[in-house]
């Protein structure tokens, strides 16, 4: 390798944080910069500094950052990025890759096998790590990504009523209350508030 890797962590743990970057220094491809416990620190370093990697955790503080990453690359687009998550199922996959990012590790991985893992991400052109797919499975239930989008509205929009959020969607109040329905059904919850907890504790929701 002509040069080295310089590798950028960001996730909302200090401690995990630390860890990481002790095991990734000891590989002599990497050159390992600071690390960022808060996103408003990381997009002002990343929009001022030159870096090859960045690790981002997608839960950070309950915010979830692949929201940011149009704010993270605003100025310098020029680097990769790692998602690095507990949320390890397709739907949050597919939405990592939408939102820019190269590359999905789930933290319940084998992180020994890190090292590779940048290795292939930096020398690729295409994204890794993801297959796509239709539906997700999760606990041997299957959900449409449109159920996925929907049950991810009724949580960012909770204030909202039925025919604010039907407008939100751009569908009809109808069709809100059908995929309502179906998705009460498919969790055997009974109201929103069961059925936004589903989401979360199944790592559909990054609240």
């Amino acid at each position: 390798m002509d040069k080295l890797i310089k590798i950028i962590i960001a996730d909302d743990n200090r401690f995990f944080c630390e860890a990481l970057k002790d095991s990734l220094d000891q590989h002599e491809e990497f050159s390992l910069g600071p690390y960022f416990t808060n996103l408003e620190d990381l997009i002002s370093y990343t929009n001022s500094n030159t870096l090859d990697i960045l690790v981002l955790d997608v839960n950070f503080n309950g915010n979830n950052s692949l929201d940011y990453i149009s704010q993270i690359k605003k100025e310098n687009s020029n680097f990769k990025i790692i998602a690095l998550t507990t949320l390890n199922n397709n739907y949050i996959k597919g939405q990592a890759l939408e939102n820019g990012v190269d590359c999905f590790v789930g933290k319940d991985s084998d992180l020994s096998k890190f090292k590779s893992v940048i290795i292939d991400c930096y020398a690729q052109n295409k994204q890794l790590g993801y297959s796509e797919s239709s539906k997700v499975i999760i606990n041997n239930l299957s959900f449409t990504k449109r159920k996925l989008e929907i049950l991810q509205a009724l949580y960012k929009h909770s204030e909202q009523n039925d025919a604010q959020l039907s407008e939100v969607l751009n569908i009809s109040l109808s069709s809100l209350k059908t995929h309502k329905r179906e998705l009460f059904e498919i969790t055997n919850t009974t109201n929103i508030k069961e059925l936004l907890k589903f989401g979360i504790q199944n790592g559909l929701i990054i609240s």
